[in-house]
């Protein structure tokens, strides 16, 4: 049985999914990323994802709809691929869907909490994240566009 000090709740920290000069158009995956949890393998439970969608040119903040999806080895995906390999499917340890309704918006930006998707991960030093964007609207795809998606996210850490 855990008791309180055998786990902790820890932050990821902001991670850029799409940057403003990447275009990610629907059905098409971000560059992937690698998200450090430490120097000595860990392993805990993914508990809650926030997501944050920004422009800072003179397009519109995009509400995008699509999954976040979780990865234990790096997909090298870059952004506008439209497949993973079988490979690097194998390696998926959860997705985390976002909806259309998960948005709460106004001028400045954009979030979405998810809370209902807990992914448990094995012990591990980093973690790997691709968004497939499915909204029909892309991201930065007009002139002046500057949009962003970020995301963090926090989760329990198994006993030390």
């Amino acid at each position: 049985m855990l008791t309180s000090t055998q786990f902790h709740i820890t932050e990821l920290g902001a991670t850029e999914l799409i940057g403003i000069n990447e275009a990610v158009a629907q059905n098409q995956y971000c560059a992937s990323v690698g998200i450090t949890l430490g120097t000595q393998p860990i392993s805990g439970e993914l508990l809650a994802f926030a997501f944050y969608s920004q422009e800072s040119g003179s397009g519109a903040v995009l509400q995008a709809t699509g999954k976040l999806i979780l990865l234990d080895a790096d997909p090298a995906s870059a952004a506008g691929d439209t497949a993973l390999t079988a490979a690097e499917q194998l390696t998926i340890l959860g997705v985390i869907d976002v909806a259309a309704g998960d948005w709460v918006a106004d001028t400045g930006g954009a979030v979405a909490y998810i809370v209902d998707t807990p992914i448990p991960f094995h012990r591990l030093t980093s973690l790997y994240a691709v968004w497939k964007h499915t909204l029909a609207t892309g991201y930065n795809d007009a002139a002046g566009d500057d949009e962003s998606l970020n995301f963090n996210a926090w989760y329990r850490r198994d006993g030390i």
